[in-house]
């Protein structure tokens, strides 16, 4: 397997990265993930990343189909049983609606934390040789995979854009 080289560039201020992003997408370098020590609307921003992600879906998903399943069970049950039901509908339409409600809660949480864990790319068992672990104290960090004739023009870049500190590193 051939190694993949990348680029990471630590910084120490939120505006320093965020001029960096915007600086490297401006210069059509794509960049492969930016490390961040907090959540901050800024860095989403100046990516230009959707304010609401994928993970939505996941929860809709299960919550259509707990209804679906919920309200099936309960006319399933009910046409299985065949109670007398003098005059009222054989398969009631109004009391489905109670587990129909109680699937959706438990079915979209399910799809939910499945979707957490996917869309996360979880559990990880080990950290990524270019991860440093300032990252999650005080340090910002940008990674930029780039071919062996770009690493200078994208290392003199983030230097250029206020990086502290810039690592070649083989993935």
């Amino acid at each position: 397997m051939a190694k993949k080289l990348a680029v990471v560039g630590i910084f120490a201020y939120l505006n320093e990265v965020v001029a960096a992003i915007e600086g490297l997408r401006k210069q059509k370098v794509p960049i492969e993930a930016v490390y961040s020590p907090m959540r901050t609307e800024e860095i989403r921003e100046a990516l230009g990343e959707p304010l609401l992600g994928p993970g939505r879906f996941y929860t809709l998903t299960g919550g259509i189909l707990g209804v679906l399943i919920g309200i099936s069970l309960a006319w399933y049950t009910a046409a299985q049983w065949r109670f007398i039901v003098g005059g009222k509908p054989p398969i009631p339409v109004i009391p489905a609606v109670i587990p129909g409600f109680e699937f959706l809660i438990l079915i979209a949480v399910f799809f939910t934390l499945g979707g957490l864990l996917f869309l996360n790319r979880m559990p990880k068992m080990r950290l990524p040789p270019h991860y440093d672990k300032r990252f999650s104290q005080d340090r910002f960090g940008i990674l930029v995979y780039c071919a062996e004739a770009d690493i200078e023009p994208v290392s003199s870049i983030l230097k250029n854009l206020g990086a502290e500190e810039v690592r070649q590193i083989e993935d």
